[in-house]
């Protein structure tokens, strides 16, 4: 059903508001879960139009109700509340609920600046199109609510100041796999990028924070914890408190090793 009410996209476009579209979406988080209700998700929101309403309000709302719906009694909201919130994901990061190949978004990333474009160095055409072969991105209908939550807000690549979200959970996860294992032998790291990544996107295996953050990224954040080891000069304990500070922004744990100092 439309409305005579305008609503804005996420790219700036005004549009008529289409109610059924917004049914659509959320009967479709609820598909296949059991004890579940779409349209109590849509009146727990009690979502009042208006004119210049952004789809990202309406997505944000929904995704709320879904998540004050929880309980013991109706565990089942926790997926379709991270199912509404991944869909606001896909709409930020394509444009659209349709995924983008792995390498259109390398690409794209990588004219943002946002992820190291040694990975081009590293893999053949061929190979991009095999690993995108493996993403499975159903897989995001796994999450739970505060799982999906903490990797939205905590891992993926964003511009923290506008929000703005530049990669999916799954292609996250492929492109730490494929990052960490560029450098093993050609004729059996395709093996191991699959593993890896079958593993982390499956949740049987947890990434230490920094490498889930920035191991894929300009950055190249490889370690979780960090030794800094300080001479008795002025010179060396002025440059551990440096890296220090450097290795900490990056969210690495620090270890210090003072005992040489006086």
């Amino acid at each position: 059903m439309k409305s005579d009410l305008n609503i804005v996209k996420r790219n700036g476009d005004k549009v008529v508001l289409d109610v059924e579209k917004i049914h659509k979406v959320v009967n479709f988080a609820c598909e296949g879960l059991a004890g579940v209700s779409s349209s109590l998700i849509q009146m727990n929101a009690g979502i009042q139009f208006a004119e210049g309403m952004t789809t990202s309000q309406i997505q944000d709302l929904l995704v709320r109700s879904a998540n004050d719906l929880i309980s013991l009694e109706n565990p089942n909201y926790q997926y379709a509340a991270a199912r509404l919130l991944a869909y606001g994901v896909y709409k930020d990061v394509y444009g659209q609920f349709e995924q983008a190949s792995l390498r259109e978004m390398i690409d794209l990333n990588i004219e943002r600046g946002v992820y190291d474009s040694s990975i081009l160095d590293s893999y053949t055409d061929e190979e991009f199109a095999k690993l995108d072969s493996y993403i499975h991105h159903k897989r995001d209908e796994n999450f739970t609510y505060a799982g999906l939550r903490q990797v939205v807000d905590k891992y993926l690549c964003q511009d923290r100041s506008s929000g703005q979200i530049f990669e999916t959970p799954q292609h996250m996860y492929m492109m730490i796999a494929a990052t960490l294992f560029a450098n093993y032998p050609k004729e059996d790291r395709m093996y191991y990028v699959r593993r890896y990544y079958d593993a982390t996107s499956l949740f049987k295996i947890n990434i230490p924070t920094p490498v889930m953050a920035g191991v894929r990224t300009p950055v190249r954040q490889f370690a979780s914890c960090v030794l800094v080891d300080s001479d008795d000069t002025l010179d060396s304990i002025f440059a551990s408190d440096m890296s220090i500070g450097r290795y900490t922004a990056q969210r690495a744990g620090i270890g210090i090793n003072a005992g040489r100092i006086r």
